[in-house]
């Protein structure tokens, strides 16, 4: 298993970094093509769970949101978010009276919910990149702060841990995997800061503090996902890693609060 993750990380970290450094229609081909395979996972979790979805509401949702990321000036890029938010919503209560009864309340919450979680939260990836002059350097520091988490909270959890963190949900979390997790972001952005000063030392370590925190959230989120699906991954596409959601559910957590921490603290 180890020798898959390491393997799959060789293969595809250099290819990610490639993308975000070039960004542009490259990265959104990427993110959408991130959030269809996603969305499929996801859909197939809520078929497990007798959840009847709507398919291109779901699926046109991973087009539909990273499109208006990239598209959107820089003046006015949360508020045209926010603003098919709330049109995607409208259109899933239309459904409730045009397909009425075939799709119930729980069906059309759990498409919107899941076009949220994944298509929304995803296109942040897009939002980062835009931001000037550091767009590339902070999407990567993004990535390498959950990562350091991910990694962090894994070996340490695996070694030191021994007080349950959340074992309703995620039964081989541990406090001490948490804590572990959060120190490892926080060396890693010292580490980085002392090669790529585009941040002052105390905002940066503050927001590695930040992405610290919600990695394990939203680790926890997909954790919670996969329990009432009754599965162990979300897929398999990933060797060593599962699918895309197992990979990437911290990156949904932590792109987005670090798009805000940036967009309230630094501008």
């Amino acid at each position: 298993m180890l020798k898959d993750r390491v393997l799959s990380a060789l293969i595809g970290i250099p290819v990610l970094i490639f993308l975000m450094y070039t960004g542009g229609i490259p990265l959104l081909i990427f993110v959408i093509i991130l959030a269809l395979l996603a969305l499929f996972e996801l859909h197939r979790l809520l078929e497990k769970m007798n959840l009847q979805i709507h398919l291109m509401l779901l699926y046109g949702s991973g087009l539909i949101f990273p499109i208006i990321a990239f598209l959107a000036p820089a003046e006015n890029r949360e508020s045209l978010l926010f603003v098919g938010l709330i049109l995607y919503l409208l259109i899933h209560l239309v459904l409730l009276v045009l397909f009425f009864p075939k799709y119930g309340l729980s069906d059309l919450g759990a498409s919107y919910l899941g076009s949220c979680y994944i298509s929304v939260l995803f296109s942040f990836l897009i939002l980062i990149r835009k931001i000037e002059p550091y767009g590339f350097q902070i999407l990567l520091l993004i990535f390498i702060l959950t990562w350091a988490c991910d990694i962090g909270a894994y070996f340490i959890g695996t070694r030191f841990g021994h007080r349950r963190f959340c074992p309703a949900v995620s039964p081989h979390k541990t406090v001490e995997g948490a804590v572990g997790g959060l120190a490892s972001s926080l060396v890693v952005a010292y580490l980085f800061y002392l090669f790529f000063p585009i941040l002052s030392v105390k905002v940066i370590l503050l927001l590695a503090f930040t992405i610290g925190l919600v990695v394990q959230l939203g680790d926890l989120v997909e954790s919670a996902i996969k329990r009432m699906a009754s599965v162990k991954d979300s897929g398999s596409i990933i060797p060593g890693h599962g699918g895309i959601l197992d990979r990437f559910d911290s990156i949904l957590f932590s792109a987005p609060v670090a798009y805000f921490f940036i967009k309230l603290i630094m501008f």
